[in-house]
């Protein structure tokens, strides 16, 4: 079914809180690339230097509360187009705080994102939101590894109120966060990275994006370089959007995806490819994902 939205000058609006960012949903949208991480997540690499590459291609159309496509009248339903790529560099200390190797990392993004409602359409590039954290701490035992952290959001990304599509959130966020591996002798893995993400409000528009949690998943068998298995990420918003302090009716967005991936180690190298199919959506786009992950140890 296809909801059809009455009036431009409103949905204008709607979408310039709905899809200013490029990672899908809510006013000023989401900083984090979801379903990013996946294998391992929970193994911080040993004490060293680590650049990773990361690569996105997602392709989707925005729905309602009810999970139903929004379109304007006689006209296809709004969709989003986001392809990015991004560095990121990891440091792990030989110093030990609880037990736990301190670290730090810094994630720089860069986006090319379209966003197409038929009546109007937009299309921006340019670098995102950045993200650091000074403060990672990560433990090791034989068959576990779990990692915590919190993770800071900066507006570093072009915004400007009002237009239909922008590269960054124009507002801070801070996220906890709790990453956990399990892999046995024989290969078998799960692993899971939980986060809670609180937002600031947004300057320009008084806007205050609802908290959230959200997680990255993966079940999968390791054998020899190579590993196979299943994962996503799920979404859910814990609280609704507020503007100058009011709440916004039916604001609460979730998201489930789930979709095959694979890994190849070689030498000091790793290569992630996965494909995520999001099969329940709220207030947000649904659509298909496609992440890439590079790694190389120095």
């Amino acid at each position: 079914m296809v909801r059809d939205v009455k009036g431009v000058g409103a949905v204008a609006l709607a979408l310039s809180m709905v899809v200013s960012a490029p990672a899908l949903a809510k006013e000023g949208g989401d900083q984090y690339p979801h379903g990013g991480e996946g294998f391992m997540a929970g193994a911080v690499p040993p004490p060293g230097f680590y650049l990773l590459g990361y690569g996105v291609d997602y392709r989707g159309e925005l729905v309602d509360a009810d999970g139903d496509e929004v379109a304007f009248p006689g006209q296809d339903p709004i969709s989003l187009r986001v392809d990015g790529i991004a560095a990121r560099a990891i440091y792990t200390s030989p110093y030990q705080i609880l037990g736990g190797y301190w670290g730090a990392h810094l994630i720089v993004p860069f986006f090319d994102i379209e966003v197409d409602a038929g009546v109007m359409s937009q299309r921006k590039s340019g670098i995102g939101d950045i993200t650091f954290s000074p403060f990672i701490l990560s433990w090791h035992w034989p068959e576990w590894h779990l990692a915590t952290a919190v993770d800071i959001y900066a507006p570093t990304g072009r915004y400007k109120a009002g237009d239909l599509a922008n590269i960054g959130a124009n507002y801070w966020s801070f996220e906890p966060l709790v990453a956990v591996t399990y892999r046995n002798a024989d290969g078998w893995e799960a692993s899971g990275k939980f986060m809670y993400n609180i937002k600031t409000e947004n300057p320009d528009t008084d806007y205050q994006s609802g908290d959230e949690f959200h997680m990255d998943y993966t079940l999968a068998k390791n054998f020899d370089n190579w590993a196979v298995g299943v994962g996503g990420y799920f979404v859910h918003q814990i609280q609704r959007d507020e503007v100058n302090g009011v709440e916004v009716a039916d604001s609460i967005r979730k998201s489930f995806a789930i979709g095959p991936q694979v890994k190849y180690d070689y030498e000091n190298m790793s290569f992630i490819a996965k494909w995520q199919h999001e099969v329940y959506s709220r207030n947000t786009f649904d659509g298909n994902r496609i992440n890439l992950k590079f790694i190389y140890a120095f």
